[in-house]
C-alpha cells in the first residue's frame, strides 16, 4: 500500500515545477549559446509571458514541461504502471494467480526510483548556468522523497513475504492457491 501511494505522489509531482531558473541580467540573452537559445525558446512555447517581458526572466519547468526532456515521460509511464499494479493486487483473484508479487513490486519501484534520481540530478536548466542560476523546485523534492518511500514500501512487502515463508512454508503455499 505504501508503494502505491508513494508512486501516486511521484505521478502527481510530475505536473508541478521541478526546475527553476532566474536570469542574472536583462542582456544575458545576447550572450546565449545556440543550445541555450533553443532551450529558452522551448520553455517560451509553454510560458510566453516570461519571454516577452523586459525584466530578467524567472521561470519554473515541470518534469514533463517544454525543455525538460522527453525521456522524463518514462517516469510517468512507470508511475502509472506501479499504481495500477498495486490497485490490481487488491483484487483477490488476481492476487492468487500471480505469486511473484514482491519481486515485481520491488522491480517497478526500484526502476521508478532510478529514473527519478537521474531526473533529479540531470537538471535541464543547468545549461543556462552562465546566464543566471538554476535550481530544483518543490516537485523534484516531492518526487525524490516519494520514490524512496515507494522502494521502502516494496521492501517492506518483500520482508513480510519472506517472514511468512519462514514461519510456515506449507501455509504460504496454501495461501497461493
Amino acid at each position: 500500500m505504501i508503494a502505491g501511494i508513494a508512486s501516486f505522489l511521484v505521478l502527481i509531482s510530475l505536473f508541478i515545477p521541478w526546475y527553476s531558473f532566474a536570469a542574472a541580467a536583462a542582456q544575458a540573452g545576447e550572450q546565449a549559446t545556440p543550445a541555450q537559445q533553443q532551450l529558452v525558446l522551448a520553455i517560451c512555447g509553454d510560458q510566453p509571458a516570461v519571454c516577452s517581458s523586459d525584466v530578467p526572466p524567472q521561470f519554473s519547468v515541470s518534469a514533463l514541461g517544454g525543455g525538460a526532456g522527453g525521456w522524463r515521460f518514462l517516469i510517468l509511464v512507470v508511475a502509472i504502471i506501479a499504481v495500477l499494479y498495486v490497485l490490481s493486487r487488491t483484487l483477490e483473484p488476481v492476487a492468487r494467480v500471480f505469486p511473484y508479487h514482491w519481486q515485481v513490486l520491488v522491480g517497478i519501484t526500484a526502476f521508478q526510483g532510478l529514473l527519478v534520481l537521474i531526473a533529479f540530478a540531470a537538471n535541464p536548466l543547468g545549461i543556462l548556468g552562465s546566464l543566471g542560476s538554476s535550481s530544483w523546485a518543490f516537485g523534484a523534492f516531492v518526487a525524490l522523497i516519494a520514490a524512496i518511500a515507494a522502494v521502502v514500501g516494496a521492501t517492506l512487502v518483500m520482508r513480510e513475504n519472506k517472514k511468512l515463508h519462514a514461519v510456515s512454508p506449507a501455509l504460504s503455499d496454501a495461501a497461493r492457491g
